[in-house]
């Protein structure tokens, strides 16, 4: 172990169990309201006839669970998800599907499905509506596509740090793409004042105010990569009804982190997993509002207080409300990671020096396995979180390679060095 995990034993983090959490907490009607076995059936209804739907893979890689000591790991795989590359694919999709198909029943009283959409039988009305959103690269690229799958206009606003190549992937949908000066949450911000003055309607993977519906919506279509994993577990994995027995899910605003922890609650109530919630340091939103007990803004950086991360998709300083509903008593842990820690798990990924299955893994879906390699190499933090040989451990690969620049600088060219 010490021989390729040295670095990731040596790597400092902080782990903060939630006081809030309890396996015996019945999940309220105010949840059921954002994610409900419903809702989630509703979502998968809808976006399992896409012709594009296909379950993506769940992985295991009992390389690295031996050397861990655990019985099982396993990542599902959201690479390769529609093609669009990540998780996000689900969510802001079904969202703008779900907003066209609403405006236009509104309209003229009657019902329609997405492959009327698809097929353009009302462009008269979609062509003339906008949808909007702030992303970091995979939100607005799923915005995109839904736009041009489904008829209607997009308009995407990206921070200051969004990559050439992230904006590059937006526009291939044939999306306006604006790039402000501003970081993530200012952006979104100034996306929500833009879309007021162009008579836009905001998709957005994070809620403000009264603004959930659409954000809740969201949740729901990513709930279905719980669904597939769950189905995979107790009917193909491991023969017999056992789920996971640990989740370390990265967070960004938190609405992944969110749907996943709310839909195994749901289903599983005092039977679901432990969950981790994994943040960059630099921007961990959902770690200070856990220490405060109340919605927090991130600290940022210990010296500059800026909230930057190269964990691009996690770089936010304010988590969604409505995912915070559901973590505030859902999630078990709460744990920042340091950026330095990201080419070196994204390496081992890659490399499988555990002759496991090589995962091509970007920069923002490898937290929660280095946060699983950190925590299962200390004693101490085993006994907290409760590992042992019977752990069954769930990642997520919720990207692929979205920034092949800097792949290349973390993976590629340090590995030449």
């Amino acid at each position: 172990m010490d021989r390729y995990l040295s670095i990731w034993k040596r790597s400092q983090f902080n782990l903060l169990p939630n006081p809030d959490a309890s396996s015996s907490l019945i999940y309220g009607e105010d949840l059921k309201q954002i994610l409900s076995r419903e809702n989630c059936q509703l979502a998968l209804d809808e976006i399992t006839r896409w012709p594009e739907y296909e379950v993506s893979p769940l992985t295991s890689l009992p390389g690295l669970a031996k050397e861990l000591n655990l019985v099982d790991v396993s990542f599902k795989d959201e690479s390769k998800r529609f093609n669009l590359g990540s998780f996000k694919a689900l969510g802001g999709a079904y969202a703008v599907f779900r907003f066209l198909k609403s405006t236009i029943e509104q309209k003229l009283a009657i019902e329609i499905g997405s492959d009327d959409l698809r097929n353009r039988i009302y462009e008269d009305i979609t062509s003339q509506l906008t949808v909007t959103t702030a992303t970091d690269g995979n939100h607005g690229r799923s915005v995109a596509w839904g736009a041009q799958i489904f008829g209607c206009k997009a308009t995407i606003y990206v921070p200051t740090s969004c990559s050439t190549s992230r904006i590059t992937a937006i526009k291939e949908f044939g999306a306006t793409v604006i790039q402000t000066s501003l970081n993530y949450d200012e952006t979104v911000e100034h996306c929500a004042k833009e879309a007021k003055k162009q008579n836009a309607q905001v998709i957005s993977d994070t809620s403000w105010d009264d603004y959930r519906d659409i954000p809740a919506q969201i949740m729901q279509g990513y709930s279905i990569i719980a669904e597939e994993t769950l189905k995979e577990y107790f009917t193909r994995r491991f023969r017999q009804a056992i789920p996971p027995s640990h989740i370390f899910i990265q967070a960004g605003v938190g609405g992944l982190a969110a749907a996943i922890t709310g839909y195994f609650w749901t289903y599983l109530g005092e039977r679901r997993p432990k969950i981790i919630i994994v943040e960059p340091e630099t921007a961990a939103c959902l770690y200070a509002s856990a220490a405060e007990g109340t919605l927090t803004k991130a600290s940022g950086d210990k010296e500059t207080g800026k909230i930057h991360t190269v964990m691009a998709g996690l770089d936010c300083g304010e988590a969604s409300p409505i995912a915070w509903d559901i973590l505030s008593h859902g999630a078990d842990f709460f744990m920042t990671i340091p950026d330095a820690i990201t080419g070196p798990t994204m390496k081992l990924a890659a490399a499988s020096p555990f002759d496991d299955q090589a995962i091509e893994a970007g920069e923002s879906s490898i937290a929660g396995l280095a946060a699983l390699i950190m925590t299962a190499t200390h004693e101490d933090t085993r006994e907290v979180l409760g590992l042992s040989p019977d752990s069954r451990i769930l990642l997520i690969n919720s990207e692929g390679i979205m920034d092949q620049s800097l792949y290349q600088e973390l993976v590629v060219e340090d590995q030449l060095k």
